[in-house]
């Protein structure tokens, strides 16, 4: 898995977010787009992509896309 695929793929789930605007340093949270919408359906493309289901503690613990990359590649070694 790559961090600029899974950036991607975020960028594809959350409404309002255009593709190529993200990075890895990109602080999620700050999303004008992201809420309980987007927390779900970032959620089900994790899980269709990587086969991981990202529980609210990631979301909360990660500060930027790269962190919540990190947490995913994690669990898929689990």
């Amino acid at each position: 898995m790559e961090l600029d695929t899974f950036i991607k793929n975020f960028e594809e789930a959350v409404e309002d977010v255009e593709v190529g605007t993200l990075t890895a340093r990109t602080r999620f949270k700050d999303l004008k787009s992201w809420d309980s919408l987007a927390i779900l359906t970032v959620t089900d493309t994790i899980d269709m992509e990587y086969g991981v289901v990202p529980r609210k503690p990631d979301f909360e613990s990660a500060d930027n896309l790269a962190e919540l990359f990190e947490l995913v590649q994690t669990r898929l070694k689990k």
